[in-house]
């Protein structure tokens, strides 16, 4: 069942589109500020505990409404799953925006090629050395990661709870992620824990559908003891399994060949999984 609920609301992110407007997380983070405004003076407040509180009201919230749900109309409750699958999956807007990308780069229109490379990149993965097309790529795979892999690595394991906690951890990272507190660097390290085994099982399907070799290469050179380097982890697995070179030329080959690749490559990393996800469950049931 979890296959089929994955399945569908893949489907209905790609073919349908337009689904990132309804993907708004301000209410958590207006939940945030509410609570920060009265509980602040205890000590508790900012720390693990404040956050664990935080967390457990949309939790125990999703919770009542799928028991209520399950009593009522077992079709209701799937409904209700599905949509907030749905709700926190979104990887047609990055396919999106790397298509815009393509298409810029093709048209050689500068001013849409700089604008999308701003909304590609995330600096804290980057250096000052690295150019645009090598900022976009390491940037991919980690976002490819939070959109999709995380998201459905925690429904697997925790249903649609999981899901739903690790797109909340994810968004009130991003909110604080210029806040240096107590509250702030515990949400860094619990979305840490909680990427940790998506981020080397997606890493895994990296390396089966393109360069198995070059991405575990990648992985041990930036693995540590640590739950803090899996962006840079996934980053430099990718660009092994991509087998990125950036330096060299083809003739004939088009200024955007890179960044389809690095399309390319997670969407077949993504439809490995979902094949080993569909053998595993055929198994189990034939078992």
């Amino acid at each position: 069942m979890p296959l089929i609920f994955i399945l569908i609301a893949l489907g209905f992110d790609f073919f349908l589109g337009n689904l990132e407007r309804y993907r708004n997380y301000d209410w958590i983070i207006s939940l945030y500020h509410f609570l920060e405004k009265r509980l602040a003076l205890y000590k508790y407040w900012d720390g693990s505990l404040g956050l664990l509180g935080l967390l457990a009201i949309p939790v125990l919230v999703l919770l009542l409404i799928v028991a209520a749900l399950d009593h009522w109309s077992s079709i209701a409750e799937g409904i209700f799953v599905l949509l907030v699958l749905i709700y926190c999956l979104a990887p047609e807007s990055l396919d999106n925006r790397l298509d815009q990308y393509i298409t810029a780069i093709d048209e050689d229109d500068e001013d849409s090629v700089s604008s999308l490379t701003e909304k590609l990149v995330d600096v804290d993965l980057t250096s000052d050395e690295d150019l645009n097309e090598t900022a976009i790529i390491k940037s991919v795979f980690v976002e490819a990661h939070k959109r999709s892999f995380a998201v459905i690595f925690w429904f697997l394991i925790l249903g649609v709870v999981g899901a739903l906690l690790y797109r909340l951890v994810n968004e009130l990272n991003e909110e604080m992620s210029d806040v240096r507190s107590g509250y702030s660097d515990s949400t860094n390290v619990l979305l840490n824990i909680l990427e940790w085994p998506s981020s080397r099982i997606m890493i895994i399907g990296l390396g089966l559908a393109g360069s198995l070799v070059h991405a575990f290469t990648g992985w041990q050179q930036s693995e540590k003891a640590s739950f803090d380097v899996n962006s840079q982890v996934l980053s430099d697995a990718g660009i092994g399994a991509l087998q990125y070179i950036p330096d060299m030329e083809v003739p004939g080959r088009e200024k955007s060949y890179w960044i389809g690749e690095v399309k390319s490559l997670i969407n077949r990393t993504l439809i490995i999984c979902l094949a080993v996800l569909a053998i595993m469950t055929l198994s189990g049931n034939l078992g």
